[in-house]
């Protein structure tokens, strides 16, 4: 539903907690109506987010969003959210290159982000490797970074779109020490589900469900082939203003099988797991990507560069405030 009359709790401008690569209007985008979209589930009330009413639930309490760049999306923007009622030098931040901490001091409260891309250990987690085929995940080993996760009282978890970086993944069992040797080459699917069975064990061995709660986000599909909504003549999810109309859009942004695969395994644990299926919802969404306006490497895309959007266009990460808003309203009505 279009709601114009609907304004943002924030912007890009009064947030200051926003990366480059999410600031789309910092960064030039001049069109507003991504920002006015709001969801209605057909057989029930979303409540709207309250900032107030969700630092209150997270009074005493430790929140830590876990995974991916996109989940860094969703953390900012929750922090976005409460954020502004925050009196000054009530509020701060720890950065950290794995690990970042927003604390709301009257509250108590933190609001965090925990970097693990795969949530199993990889190569990759540190130092970034570019090159898909140099990356190599150990399937069976969460621990170096569910150390970290111990203790807190709401878990957010995802972890999707590394995974689809090529159709066979580099796994290994057991460490590193031994020169990254004797992996094998398995598809992404077989990776992602013994990956994702390992977090799972850890998720039963290790957390008590009488006080921590556990979600995970579902994949945030990308919007790489415009001929997916009937625009043949597109270039990914470029100059596109609108979201999709029709009903029941499904792209090759997202993958069934893999979604099917975090079903099956969430629902064999004995913890229970609370998935914020944002996938379908956010699937129409091909208006509301970074697209030009965004940075890479650091920098904000040059001008060459935003002229070549078929190399450049990011239909992968969303413009904050936008569509991850939307993920914490289905959080926040959860957290009620």
């Amino acid at each position: 539903m279009f709601n114009r009359s609907i304004k943002p709790l924030y912007s890009d401008r009064t947030c200051p907690y926003l990366d480059m690569q999410v600031s789309c209007v910092k960064n030039g985008r001049l069109d507003s109506d991504y920002r006015h979209w709001e969801w209605q589930p057909d057989d029930c009330f979303l409540p709207r987010f309250n900032p107030e009413t969700a630092l209150h639930k997270l009074r005493g309490k430790r929140l830590m969003f876990i995974g991916d760049s996109l989940q860094r999306g969703q953390w900012q923007s929750f922090v976005c959210l409460v954020e502004s009622v925050i009196p000054e030098g009530k509020k701060s931040i720890k950065r950290g290159r794995v690990h970042t901490v927003f604390r709301a001091k009257e509250y108590n409260a933190s609001i965090e982000f925990y970097w693990a891309p795969f949530l199993v250990e990889s190569n990759t987690d540190l130092k970034i490797i570019t090159d898909p085929k140099k990356r190599i995940l150990r399937l069976d080993s969460v621990e170096k970074h569910a150390k970290h996760w111990i203790g807190v009282d709401i878990l957010v978890f995802n972890t999707y779109v590394w995974w689809m970086s090529g159709l066979k993944i580099n796994s290994l069992w057991g460490s590193f020490a031994n020169g990254e040797e004797g992996y094998e080459q398995l598809d992404a699917s077989v990776s992602y589900r013994i990956g994702l069975k390992t977090w799972a064990n850890w998720v039963d061995s290790n957390i008590d469900p009488n006080k921590t709660r556990v979600f995970f986000t579902t994949m945030s599909p990308t919007h790489q082939r415009s001929e997916d909504w009937g625009h043949k003549e597109g270039i990914k999810c470029f100059n596109e203003t609108r979201p999709v109309m029709r009903k029941q859009h499904w792209g090759t942004g997202s993958d069934k099988q893999i979604m099917g695969v975090v079903k099956g395994v969430i629902h064999r644990m004995k913890t229970p797991v609370i998935l914020l299926n944002i996938t379908q919802l956010s699937e129409y969404r091909i208006d509301a990507h970074s697209s030009i306006y965004t940075e890479s490497g650091g920098r904000l895309l040059t001008d060459d560069e935003k002229a070549d959007p078929l190399h450049h266009a990011d239909c992968i990460h969303w413009c904050l405030p936008g569509v991850p808003d939307t993920w914490n309203q289905i959080l926040y009505a959860h957290l009620l």
